[in-house]
Order: structure tokens, then C-alpha cells, then sequence
């Protein structure tokens, strides 16, 4: 199921997830009755585009990962591979410049809320996570 996941998140112009679905889905996730797999809501999340520009795009879904994350603790690197593609894009390779533009998104976020500010200020804290969710996102690079 994982190349099949990946595959579909890197190919997901054809398969994109709507607003609708996303906010379905958060919803039902802070209501605790969520019914999908943790590899559906990593496919919902991968198949979003929150914006067309790279640093919209990071900041759509580092928020993403922020509400999803505290519900699903288990997929926080998934969600973290597909928030770091366009930070990538943005010039950003190095694990410490990773970790500060993470930062920078918790503390300067417009659209976050407190408990999002705070998962994300912790995330920018955690370097072994993020080296490893940038290198496997640069070997999808390469895959797909």
C-alpha cells in the first residue's frame, strides 16, 4: 500500500482532494468519530493543494499537520514529508533551515491557532524527524 500511496500523492493532479473533504475530514477528527485509515488521511492530505504557490502551499499544509497530527500521532512524518516538498521548493535543503522555517511558521503563522502554533514550535525542535522525513521526500522526488 505505501508505493501505492506515495504514487498517488505524487500524481495527484488528476486526484485531488477538495476544501470539502478536507474540513470533513478535520472535523470528524476533532469529534473523534473519524472512520479513515491513517494511509487515507496521509492520501487526503497528500492530494490537497492549499495553495499554488510554494509558500502557501508549506504553510497549508504544515497547518494540516498541526490539527491532524495531535488526532493521529502516528502519520505526523507522513504529514510531514508531503509539508516539506514545498519548503524544498523554496530553496530550503538543510535540516537546520528546515527546522527554523517550521519555526518561523508557528510564530509568525496568521491562520494558526494556539494548539497549532504549539505542535508546529515543537515540531521545529525535532531535527532527527525532520532529516529523516526530508531525506525519504527526496527519495519520492526521485521515485515519482
Amino acid at each position: 500500500m505505501k508505493y501505492a500511496m506515495w504514487q498517488t500523492i505524487y500524481n495527484k493532479a488528476n486526484n485531488q482532494t477538495p476544501h470539502e473533504e478536507i474540513d470533513e475530514m478535520l472535523s470528524s477528527l476533532e469529534n473523534g468519530i473519524c472512520n479513515l485509515s491513517d494511509d487515507e488521511i496521509t492520501v487526503k492530505v497528500g492530494c490537497f493543494i492549499p495553495s499554488q504557490g510554494c509558500e502557501g502551499a508549506a504553510d497549508g499544509y504544515l497547518k494540516l499537520l498541526a490539527t491532524v497530527s495531535p488526532f493521529r500521532t502516528n502519520i505526523t512524518q507522513n504529514l510531514l514529508i508531503i509539508a516539506l516538498q514545498p519548503i524544498y521548493y523554496m530553496g530550503f535543503e538543510e535540516t537546520e533551515s528546515l527546522c527554523q522555517y517550521i519555526a518561523a511558521v508557528a510564530r509568525d503563522g496568521r491562520y494558526l491557532n494556539k494548539a497549532q502554533q504549539k505542535v508546529l514550535a515543537d515540531l521545529a525542535t525535532k531535527k532527527t524527524l525532520i532529516e529523516s522525513a526530508f531525506t525519504t521526500m527526496l527519495q519520492f522526488e526521485k521515485t515519482y
